[in-house]
């Protein structure tokens, strides 16, 4: 009896081990169970919300219906899938000197808010051939001026030429800086050139900054790059599960890469107002008898197209230029347009926000003209 007191308290201790392993054991069995339940949970609510951000990229109707921030964060979504003009084989091809520009004839383009036809004259721009021969009135400027999202007679360029009865040419092309939008001119008759309408958009900034480090010079795209380029949007049009959470979680990365790039770059002694005027002054082309007119389209947002203009007029004004620059005509058109007068998705002018250009544009050559 004595020895078996003695050997008791390794037998409870035996059993104490043996009850704790059953016991561990369901603990571990439980604890993988709610993993398995939270990850199943989390891959719910990520199915749910890359449900509902594909909702809204392929539904507009459902979108103007939503707060601006959430329609910004989609906007920015589909900025990066939708079809870009400028890498469309059957719109655009590559030139040895801007990079690309339109194919002539005629090409159909669109997303998923719009639909429209391109005729294109063997400058590489959208618009008539008759209009290249000694125009009275050219308009330069990027995707907002070609008229990205409306028929070529709804463009302000078409709108100002019938307004006028001036004749217009239309050589804006999607994405060009201020550099490009100017060097496309140069092959064309601009002796009876009374006014040059600029539409300056904010992503300029880079090409000019550019065209200054390079000392005028501008590096242009090859063909291997453009037909790279070309591949890159294709790829990204097609959808594959997650894309648009993938997406939104590089949008934050893509923003610190921008800030690192920018903390790296080269400090310049020239804001963005000298290098726009910079691009003007080196742009090789004779513009002392015509009036220039600038205004400036970012999109939407009316806060994105304030400031320029006032920073403009005020660098006019204070400094040392040239009659042709300092007597520069700068619009602003953050009070006369709204979100009424852009498309939901792609942020683009629709018809009646070009019909407010081309009716302000009017009133101010009108003027000019009056004896």
């Amino acid at each position: 009896m004595k020895s078996f007191f003695k050997g008791l308290p390794a037998v409870m201790k035996h059993a104490s081990r043996l009850s704790w392993g059953f016991t561990g054991e369901a603990k571990l069995k439980k604890a993988g169970k709610l993993i398995i339940v939270n990850i199943v949970l989390i891959m719910i609510i990520l199915s749910l919300l890359e449900g509902m951000l594909l909702l809204l990229v392929r539904n507009p109707g459902i979108l103007k219906h939503c707060p601006q921030r959430i329609g910004n964060m989609i906007g920015y979504l589909y900025a990066r899938e939708r079809p870009t003009i400028q890498f469309e084989a059957a719109c655009a091809r590559h030139d040895p000197v801007l990079g690309y520009t339109l194919k002539p004839g005629s090409c159909t383009f669109g997303g998923r808010e719009f639909t429209n036809r391109y005729d294109i004259n063997s400058l590489g721009v959208r618009d008539g051939e008759a209009v290249l021969s000694h125009p009275e009135i050219i308009v330069t400027g990027d995707s907002f001026a070609m008229g990205w999202g409306v028929e070529q007679d709804e463009t302000f360029a078409a709108l100002l030429r019938r307004r006028t009865g001036l004749k217009v040419l239309n050589a804006a092309v999607s994405s060009y800086g201020t550099v490009r939008e100017l060097g496309i001119l140069r092959s064309v008759p601009r002796d009876r050139l009374k006014y040059l309408i600029i539409q300056y958009c904010g992503n300029d900034l880079e090409e000019n900054r550019e065209y200054y480090l390079q000392n005028r010079s501008l590096p242009v795209m090859t063909a291997e790059k453009y037909e790279e380029y070309r591949e890159i949007y294709r790829e990204s049009q097609r959808y594959y599960p997650g894309k648009y959470l993938w997406m939104k979680i590089g949008k934050r990365w893509e923003e610190m890469e921008q800030k690192r790039r920018q903390a790296q770059a080269p400090k310049l002694d020239r804001d963005e107002i000298d290098l726009f005027l910079y691009a003007l002054q080196n742009s090789g082309l004779d513009l002392d008898k015509a009036t220039l007119i600038v205004f400036v389209m970012n999109g939407r947002n009316p806060d994105d197209n304030r400031e320029f203009p006032a920073a403009l007029k005020r660098k006019l004004a204070e400094g040392d230029y040239p009659p042709y620059l300092k007597d520069m005509l700068v619009l602003d058109f953050s009070r006369q347009l709204g979100p009424e007068h852009f498309y939901v998705l792609d942020d683009h002018l629709n018809a009646t926000g070009h019909a407010v250009i081309a009716a302000e544009l009017a009133r101010v050559i009108a003027g000019r003209q009056r004896p």
